[in-house]
């Protein structure tokens, strides 16, 4: 997957929303907090820590939630002016509730301590976490695409 691409359209709309809202003190300080948020999402509909539900994850729902999550990363990626995206290989746990709860503490660590190393291991977990819960980064990818896309949709529609 070419995650450049994916970030550099991203990166356009994360420049339209600078401008827009560029009187915003608090915006880096508010997209810390959506990461959060987003990661927290894709939790709860990947159900992994639901041990008193038998529902199954649908699949749909925890694309488009993990897209989220990588989307608010690159975010990171543009404040930081990383010129690519990495994906780095880590030893990281085949416990999914071990690696939400990595990702989690990480992305805490960002309001005071913004980084290229935590960025980048934000990203590597969201990816390696998608691939606990049996979705494939061709699949990943191509729910970013469609987020970019509504989200430019949304922009044309003055959202």
């Amino acid at each position: 997957m070419n995650w450049n691409e994916i970030y550099i359209k991203n990166k356009r709309l994360d420049d339209i929303f600078f401008e827009k809202f560029k009187n915003d003190e608090k915006m880096f300080e508010k997209n810390c907090i959506e990461l959060i948020v987003e990661i927290a999402e894709f939790a709860n509909e990947s159900r992994c820590f639901k041990y008193w539900s038998n529902k199954s994850m649908k699949k749909e729902e925890a694309l488009e939630e993990l897209a989220d999550c990588i989307m608010v990363c690159l975010y990171f990626y543009n404040y930081l002016n990383i010129d690519e995206v990495k994906i780095k290989t880590y030893d990281f746990s085949s416990d999914i509730l071990i690696c939400l709860n990595d990702v989690f503490k990480l992305s805490t660590l960002l309001i005071d301590n913004v980084n290229e190393k935590i960025v980048i291991k934000i990203f590597s977990y969201l990816i390696y976490i998608g691939s606990l819960v049996n979705l494939e980064e061709k699949e990943i990818y191509e729910a970013c695409l469609r987020k970019i896309e509504k989200q430019e949709k949304r922009l044309e529609e003055g959202y």
